[in-house]
């Protein structure tokens, strides 16, 4: 009885953390500073387009509906994308 109800602990975890999926943290090898212009590129290209980019240390890769964290890192570079995976911005913080 009591194997069967930490299974069952075990499986609602597990499915809190993927349904926790909105938002990916990202950490890539490569600039320390964040300046939007320079990806501005990226804007209506889909989100597959930054893999072999290189990208400021600190990447958040997001849905536009997505809840996002308010914390600030000027370092960071937010990229938000449609449903189809179309990047629609880019943004640092």
């Amino acid at each position: 009885m009591r194997r069967g109800v930490l299974a069952g602990v075990g499986a609602m975890a597990l499915l809190a953390v993927v349904a926790c999926k909105g938002e990916e943290e990202v950490t890539v090898q490569g600039s320390t500073t964040c300046d939007p212009a320079t990806f501005a590129f990226l804007v209506g290209q889909d989100k597959s387009a930054l893999e072999g980019v290189i990208v400021p240390e600190m990447v958040r890769v997001m849905g536009e509906h997505d809840a996002a964290t308010m914390d600030f890192h000027e370092n960071r570079l937010n990229v938000v994308h449609d449903a189809e995976g179309k990047i629609l911005q880019v943004s640092c913080g």
